[in-house]
């Protein structure tokens, strides 16, 4: 990370030029010319977004929030509510429940989650402006290429920042753009160059401290997109090259503008990133998913409870014991936690939201876990999110497994099967079957629709038929 204030000035040509040729391949995506990978991938990607947005609005800390906003009614959709809000009002609040099940997408070549954010301002932002289902589309994996882009080119955030709501804010800010300009080359490069120079930057550390206004930080994210996006469109002007000149070298860690442009050509994306995302299958931090896999393939394999284990030594990669949270407080820092998500897995059979809800039922088998780091795992970051789980039965019997590669990322694929039995389960806890059978259609209708209506029509049935 650079830090020295003396690399600040004016932007050269060719940083410029980097957010000119990111801007021309934003506004020139068409969903036709998408290969099919991609295109398959998009939707997937959208689908699951959707599911954790809604299944996410029903946390108590989602329904005290639109509580104390009460939003005006206005014509895009809040998830949790059967009526429409203003556009302001809905991003806000939709990009508030990303964080709260820590179900969100993520990108394998670099950290951060750019589907679920992208899709929640473009979702709030296509109602209100009533754009047809193909430019939502459009705008949506245009947003995603360019947020990988950017992610590529910063080379990770500073340890001391959270990897939601930095990087990918200035995705978002340019789908929104193209989508609010008619896909004007212009107002997206305005519209990049404006949400890098606002820098937003949050402490990675909320998380593990159980601070649930960290739901804000992809909230306010969206919202900073959109008005961005609303602001570049109107033909407010940005700093030219400021991602390159002012973002890259003072909140990148390690920054390389032109890593930007890996994969586009001639202003056109030569391939598409979106085939990158992942899906996670655990309601947990990322880095505990190794972790997390290995417990719920000895649950399968071994059939043992809770009354059957006598003590458990849990064991994960650096990155991993950073963020552990050794006595959770609530079930925001049990996420993070590998004692509190190996005790639910246990106790209940398998790892899921409600089973964090209630810590005071986990503590006597949270006691008999212990988490340290090993060294030896280290060797296999940055896609391997390593851990080991070891486990001293009653009956004498001690079983182990190592996982490297978590299920759901490009290592280990997410199956079919996995992958809507996640959707489905988090969509009908809001809709029902019926009601999340009928969202998984018209996500999937989306490329021989018209508009937005009868997707957005199905997320505002609220009540589980």
């Amino acid at each position: 990370m650079v830090s020295d204030s003396s690399t600040f000035g004016a932007p050269t040509e060719a940083s410029a030029d980097v957010v000119g040729q990111l801007a021309r391949a934003v506004a020139t995506t068409t969903w036709d010319t998408v290969p099919a990978a991609a295109q398959v991938s998009a939707l997937d990607l959208l689908l699951d977004s959707v599911a954790v947005m809604a299944a996410g609005s029903a946390h108590p800390d989602m329904r005290a929030l639109r509580g104390s906003v009460a939003p005006a009614a206005g014509p895009s959709t809040v998830f949790g509510e059967s009526r429409g809000a203003g556009v302001q009002d809905a991003v806000l609040l939709n990009g508030a429940t990303i964080s709260v099940l820590q179900r969100q997408d993520g990108y394998s070549r670099m950290k951060g989650h750019p589907a679920i954010q992208v899709a929640a301002v473009l979702l709030g932002l296509g109602e209100e402006r009533q754009v047809g289902a193909r430019e939502f589309l459009n705008a949506f994996v245009g947003g995603y290429e360019l947020a990988a882009r950017i992610g590529l080119g910063i080379g990770g955030v500073p340890g001391h920042l959270h990897d939601i709501g930095n990087w990918v804010t200035v995705g978002a800010a340019g789908a929104a753009t193209s989508l609010v300009s008619g896909a004007d080359e212009r107002a997206v490069a305005a519209g990049i160059d404006g949400a890098a120079s606002l820098g937003l930057h949050f402490d990675r550390w909320t998380t593990t401290s159980g601070a649930t206004l960290h739901h804000l930080y992809p909230a306010t994210a969206c919202t900073t997109a959109l008005n961005v996006a609303r602001a570049a469109a109107a033909g407010l002007t940005a700093r030219p090259g400021a991602l390159s000149s002012f973002y890259g070298p003072f909140l990148a860690e390690d920054f390389h503008a032109e890593a930007m442009l890996d994969g586009v050509a001639d202003g056109t994306w030569a391939s598409y990133e979106i085939v990158n995302g992942y899906f996670k299958l655990h309601p947990s931090c990322a880095h505990l998913h190794g972790v997390n896999d290995a417990v719920a393939a000895l649950l399968a394999e071994e059939r043992f409870g809770e009354d059957d284990v006598r003590r458990v030594d849990v064991r994960i990669f650096d990155d991993g014991m950073a963020i552990d949270c050794a006595e959770p407080k609530n079930d925001l820092d049990a996420r993070f936690s590998a004692r509190a998500t190996v005790a639910a897995a246990i106790r209940f059979g398998a790892l899921d939201d409600e089973g964090l809800l209630d810590l005071a039922t986990l503590r006597p088998l949270m006691d008999r876990i212990s988490v340290s780091h090993d060294p030896e795992l280290d060797v296999h970051k940055p896609t391997g999110r390593a851990g080991t789980v070891r486990v001293e039965l009653g009956d004498g019997r001690v079983v182990s497994r190592t996982v490297i590669h978590p299920r759901g990322t490009p290592e280990v694929p997410v199956t079919d099967e996995e992958r809507l039995a996640k959707a489905t389960s988090l969509l009908s806890r809001v809709y029902g079957a019926a009601g999340a059978e009928r969202v998984r259609e018209e996500i999937y209708a989306l490329p021989r629709a018209e508009s937005l209506h009868p997707l957005t029509e199905s997320l505002r049935m609220t009540q589980k038929p």
